[in-house]
């Protein structure tokens, strides 16, 4: 692999669909209004005024390390949690990007696949930002 750019990202299995995807949940499908925007930094569809995003990263510190497809994906995911879990949650959410260069769950510091950090996360589990210190290297 070379870098974060792969040429195509893809589910090996097929995508994995458990609940409703979004504009049938909202009911755009038979033409009901969506909000004009929706910003999750500033209350997104609460229109509370909270940050709903988990915190920007870098991932070159400690050291260079070609992880922007691990620490993409973690964001999403913890995204995804914040925004689900808003009513409950003091604190952001935070997924640990180093554990999944760890176990190579799509790559490596050498780059990877963002797609197979979700297929990992479904079949295997992801751990909180908290269970380890991010240092930019392959262990």
């Amino acid at each position: 692999m070379g870098g974060c750019r792969v040429e195509k990202n893809f589910f090996p299995d097929g995508e994995i669909i458990t609940g409703p995807l979004p504009w049938e949940r909202y009911g755009a499908h038979v033409g009901a209004a969506l909000p004009a925007t929706v910003d999750w930094r500033s209350g997104g569809t609460m229109g509370d005024g909270k940050n709903y995003l988990s915190w920007n990263k870098n991932q070159h510190i400690p050291q260079y390390c070609g992880s922007c497809w691990s620490q993409g994906t973690t964001s999403a995911i913890a995204d995804r949690f914040n925004i689900f879990n808003y009513a409950d949650q003091m604190t952001p959410t935070g997924i640990d990007a180093q554990q999944v260069i760890n176990v190579e769950a799509g790559g490596s510091c050498n780059g990877g696949n963002p797609t197979q950090v979700y297929k990992y996360a479904h079949d295997v589990g992801l751990v909180h930002s908290s269970c380890q210190q991010y240092v930019a290297f392959n262990l």
